[in-house]
């Protein structure tokens, strides 16, 4: 991808920062991205970030404060900025927030703002509860007009069996096909 206004949704799952991270900062060299978090990843310390450690990396890539209160979210429906939407991680909370149309904080306000616009939003699912009741609301998700799923696989399938994440390393060729209306495949990779 190149040229590209994207709009760069974070939410949990804390475990996969790092690797979403390292996509993002990849974006950032050669397109224009604007991260937005929740509040969650605005303000929690994890065993794998500090909160303000995280958000300086996306502001130092991107060049641009990090959205994360509704307020600033609400200007990304008039604003019409961005050609398309990447969440990720995505977690399963935020998938069923999306399904039920509840848009109570900064990325599921900023997604219900690109399908006013009519732009697509590829997601990259991470969740520990994927394939059991989570399953509905993810696989709904991918069957909706303007969503492209970033192709996953259960990522620990004898120790967490109902545990899915997506391959972080077609995020990028994901968001490149979704700029087509286009969905990468296959979708459903072996458990690794």
């Amino acid at each position: 991808m190149k040229n590209q206004h994207i709009l760069f949704g974070i939410c949990g799952s804390f475990c996969n920062h790092a690797a979403v991270l390292k996509e993002f900062e990849k974006l950032c060299e050669e397109n224009d991205v604007q991260a937005v978090v929740s509040e969650n990843v605005f303000t929690c310390d994890t065993r794998f970030f500090q909160h303000e450690d995280f958000i300086s990396r996306l502001e130092k890539a991107s060049h641009k404060p990090v959205i994360h209160t509704i307020v600033e979210a609400e200007k990304v429906g008039p604003s019409n900025a961005y050609d398309i939407m990447i969440i990720a991680p995505m977690s399963a909370t935020v998938a069923a927030k999306m399904v039920l149309g509840i848009y109570d904080h900064p990325v599921t306000l900023a997604a219900k703002a690109m399908l006013r616009n009519n732009r697509n939003i590829v997601f990259g699912i991470a969740s520990n509860d994927g394939l059991s009741i989570s399953a509905k609301n993810i696989f709904t998700l991918i069957n909706l007009k303007h969503f492209f799923v970033i192709p996953f696989a259960q990522d620990a399938p004898f120790e967490k069996e109902r545990s899915i994440v997506s391959k972080w390393n077609l995020l990028e060729k994901t968001a490149d096909m979704a700029l087509k209306d286009r969905q990468i495949q296959p979708i459903l990779y072996g458990g690794d």
